[in-house]
Order: structure tokens, then sequence, then C-alpha cells
């Protein structure tokens, strides 16, 4: 038992020495799971390309925000012109406004819709970062679970290879049988074939790690050991999982902005059957000389101050064909858009079910394998010691090798898969 306890805690150490092997050619950026995760939310380009969303809705904010409002012109000009003997110079300038003030609430529904867009981007974009969160989660405790795993085959590869030079020897002086030494080198290059299908998977889990913190090919990552395991008793009660998800996670919301959009839709294509009612005023100066003299010899300059303001009203008559189906378009987009709400409310309940389910089944899975890996572990232990003083064969003795590993590999596994699905829990309760 203190062997394997010794052994557990070299694993620990290893597993962080061999992680870090890996990136010591490079600038490396060292995270635990939470600044990971931070990092991500601040440098991740589907966070970022998210973030213009919300950029792009704004705009398209301010600008239905501006048509509300009156618009004003300004102009100026001044030309010369000669014909014979005579001449003229001649400036104007002036000023005209001119705002919709009736049009049947269209241009108020394109503002609301407007308004509504951008609230749907930024809830969009906080689902952005619960995906990236789950993905970061994902990959980074992939990564450890490679690395513990690969913590372990370094030892056991260390067991394999002396007991390769000790069958060698034994198979020499005629104690064990050519089979038997054939068994022994075999698991050894088995043992070696898995340290470098590990190290393959460690490298693959280190560069998808590093995509989703949007890290250039310079800087490498390298990942914390976790500190501690979540409690058994941390374990939530189903119904404040989907209270707190229905309440802070943006999927709902984001199908309720979309019915709110689709009847801002239905206003805007209303609004066409309606008159439109415009009020516009302009004043201008006009000024010049025609190539008149006075009297005196003096240039005549003429000119004035015009002014007019006025109404127009614009009435659809024949155009209620094309009305007609927009109308009929905006109220299937209605439709569709209630129909999606319900249908998004089922599927996300029945995720988070899922995800609870998940997380209960992984905490199951760790305590048995955790038993197992135990019971397993002490067993290969006293075969072990028996096949070193030749009181097992090499082939009884493997067999309970393979049945350790086997559950030695479940453990991780098990133990990994409960971590994350744990961390899964956490984000969806908490608001992105």
């Amino acid at each position: 038992m203190e062997r394997r306890r010794g052994l557990r805690a070299g694993v620990i150490l290893l597993t962080s020495l061999l992680l870090s092997a890996y990136v010591q050619a490079q600038d490396t950026l060292r995270l635990t799971l939470d600044s990971c995760l931070r990092y991500a939310y601040e440098h991740s380009s589907v966070v970022e390309l998210a973030r213009l969303g919300e950029e792009r809705a704004e705009v398209t904010l301010h600008s239905a925000r501006w048509q509300l409002l009156p618009t004003v012109n300004a102009s100026a000009g001044e030309y010369w012109s000669q014909s014979g003997d005579q001449s003229s110079q001649d400036f104007s300038m002036g000023v005209n406004a001119s705002m919709t003030l009736i049009d049947g609430g269209g241009r108020w529904s394109h503002y609301k819709r407007s308004k509504l867009a951008r609230q749907q981007s930024q809830l969009q974009a906080q689902q952005s970062r619960r995906t990236v969160g789950e993905e970061v989660a994902e990959a980074y405790l992939a990564l450890l679970m490679e690395g513990e795993r690969l913590a372990y085959q370094q030892h056991l590869l260390e067991t394999c290879r002396r007991q390769e030079a000790e069958g060698r020897l034994r198979y020499e002086v005629g104690k064990i049988m050519e089979s038997e030494y054939q068994l022994i080198e075999a698991n050894l290059r088995q043992a070696e074939k898995e340290r470098d299908n590990l190290e393959l998977a460690i490298e693959e889990d280190r560069w998808r790690l590093q995509v989703l913190l949007g890290l250039s090919e310079e800087v490498a990552v390298d990942v914390e050991p976790l500190e501690t395991i979540p409690e058994e008793s941390m374990m939530p009660t189903m119904e404040s999982v989907m209270d707190l998800a229905l309440e802070r996670q943006p999927e709902m919301k984001i199908a309720e902005v979309g019915v709110e959009i689709a009847k801002q839709g239905v206003r805007t294509a209303r609004a066409v059957y309606f008159p439109t009612l415009s009020v516009s005023a302009s004043s201008s100066f006009y000024g010049g000389q025609q190539g008149l003299v006075d009297a005196l010899g003096r240039f005549i300059n003429q000119g004035g101050l015009n002014s007019n303001i006025g109404l127009s009203v614009s009435i659809p008559i024949l155009n209620y064909s094309s009305a007609s189906a927009q109308m009929r378009q905006s109220k299937i987009d209605l439709r569709q858009a209630e129909v999606e709400r319900e249908q998004k409310g089922r599927e996300f309940r029945q995720w988070v079910k899922r995800m609870y389910v998940a997380a209960e089944q992984s905490l199951n899975d760790y305590r048995v394998s955790r038993q197992l890996e135990q019971a397993y572990g002490a067993n290969y232990e006293v075969y072990r010691k028996r096949y070193d003083e030749g009181k097992v064969g090499i082939v009884e003795f493997l067999q309970q090798q393979d049945r350790y590993l086997s559950a030695l590999n479940d453990y991780l596994q098990s133990k990994y898969a409960y971590v994350l699905n744990m961390k899964m829990l956490e984000l969806i309760k908490t608001e992105p």
C-alpha cells in the first residue's frame, strides 16, 4: 500500500514534468482550468466573431435611430458666365429639411426590430462564451488525463524493461521457455507503443487547446494539474440546475427575442397599407449680377430670399398585391418563430437533463472505478512480487497486469469525465 501511495505521488509529479517537457523550446503559457477559461473568453476567435456581431447590430440600431429624426441639407453655389458684352455672376445658398410624420409605424417598427436584434446579438455572444468554455474545458481535461496516463505508462515501461532484462537472463540459463521470453519481449513492445501513442495524443490535445485559445504557433500552452476533485456531496439537484439554466442561459431568451422580432416584422408589413404624411421646408437666398450697370456705371446686384413649407401625402392604391404577400410572409415568419421557441424550449430542457444525467452517471462510474483500480492495483502488486519470486508464470502475471491497466484506464477516464461533467453543470448554472 505504501508503495502504491508513493507511486501515485510520483505519478502526479511526473505528469507535471512530462506535460512541461514538450513545451520547453517555446514560449509557454501555464494555465489553470479557470484561468484557461478566462483567457479563452478574451482571446478566442469564436468569441471575437460574436463581439463583431454585437458591433454590427449596434451600427444598424444607430442607423435606425437616425431615421426617426428629420433630414436637413444645406447647399451653396457660385456661377460665372460671359456672352458677348454681357456677363453675369450669380450665387445662391439654401437650407431644406424634411420629416415623415406618419408612415403607419413602419420606421418605429424598424427601430424596435433593430433594438431587438442588438439584444439578440448580445445573447448570442453569451452563448458563444459558454460554447467555447465547454470546448476548452474538454480539451484541458483531456490533456491532463493523457498526461496522467503517460506518467503511469512511463512507470510501466521501466518495469517492462527490467522484466525483459531479467527474462532474457532467465531464458539464457534455461529457467524459462522461449515462448515465455517472447511474451515478455512483446509486452515491452506493447508498452513502448502505448507510450508513443500517448505522446502523440498529448500533442494533438495541446494543439487543439492552442487553437481554442487563439494562440500563435510560437506560444505553447501548459496546463496545471487539478488541485482538487469535486466532492461527491457537491452534486446539485436536477430542479436547481434546471431553474438556474432557464434563468441564466441565453437559449430561451434568444428564442423569445426572435418572436418579438417577428412581431415587429408583421407591424412593418402592415404599415404599407397606411398613407404616408411628410412635411418639408426650405429657405434659399439668391444673388448676382446680370451685366447691368446703373447711371454711374456700377453693377446692379439682384437677389432675394425664398422660403416655402409644405405637406405631402402618399396613399397606396394599387400596391396591395405586393403588400398582401409581404403581410402573409411576415405572419408565416411569426408563426415559425413561435414554433421554434417551443421546440427550442423542449430541446433545451432535454439538453440540461441529459447533462445532469451524464454528471450523475460519471459520478457513479468514478466511485466504482476508483474502488476497482485500488483492488486490481493491490492484486497486481501481489502477483508482481510472486512473479519476482518465481512462484507464478509470465502468462498469469501478464493477465493480472492487463486487468490492472484496464482498471486504471477506466478509472482515469471516469475521473476526468466526472470532473468535466461537473464543470459543465457549473457553466450551465452560471451566466456566461
